[in-house]
């Protein structure tokens, strides 16, 4: 038994009795294996996941490369480039080898696949904004509600026009464009799409938050 030899790395034989080297196979492509002596085709070890390889009877991890930037790959043991799945829109993946990509973040979006960079999502409109991740298109960038603006591009939320103001349009960009209760009106609420009538033996100026008692003689 001493005399035996073992099968070298990346192969291995189930045969007993073998008296040549030819009965030692190679692992497949999409697998590994760096010791000597091996018995069996599941001792091959597989390509992680986000990694393939063409190579057969490979004698190391090392020969499983990874898939590009841009690409992703959940799966262990793969034998090709063609393997790589190119991200989808609204996501990317920036390092090589991932094994799943990341989420544009909220407010943006992204249109393409197989994007690298978190530069390549896009931001949204002022006077838009988008709360989720994940997004394609830039229709899904939703316009500020009644009472809110945005003057920022690639906004996550809307800013609340101020106590004292309202604002009935949709997708507004500045808080200009917040409206100044009138008199006789107030609102005590930031984001107000109305202000409220002040009851009778009460007055407000003009951008009030709150009403007060009408003098002698008002």
């Amino acid at each position: 038994e001493g005399d035996c030899v073992l099968c070298s790395a990346g192969t291995y034989s189930s045969a007993v009795g073998a008296t040549t080297e030819v009965t030692c196979e190679d692992c497949a492509a999409g697998k590994y294996l760096s010791t000597q002596g091996n018995t069996a085709e599941d001792d091959c070890l597989l390509c992680a996941a986000g990694k393939f390889s063409m190579t057969v009877g490979a004698t190391e991890a090392g020969a499983c490369e990874d898939c590009s930037a841009g690409k992703y790959l959940s799966t262990q043991g793969n034998t090709a480039e063609t393997d790589c799945v190119l991200c989808a829109a609204g996501k990317y993946a920036s390092v090589t080898g991932s094994t799943t990509c990341q989420n544009c973040g909220a407010g943006k979006y992204l249109p393409t696949e197989g994007n690298m960079n978190e530069a390549d999502c896009k931001d949204c409109d002022i006077g838009k904004y988008l709360s989720t991740s994940g997004n394609n298109d830039a229709a899904d960038c939703l316009p500020c509600g009644a009472g809110k603006y945005s003057p920022v591009r690639g906004a996550a939320a809307c800013v609340d026009c101020d106590a004292a103001k309202y604002l009935v349009t949709l997708g507004n960009d500045a808080e200009t464009d917040c409206v100044l209760c009138p008199e006789g009106k107030f609102s005590p609420i930031p984001g107000a799409t109305s202000c409220f009538t002040c009851p009778a033996g009460l007055s407000a100026w003009q951008g009030s938050t709150w009403c007060s008692a009408c003098l002698a003689g008002e």
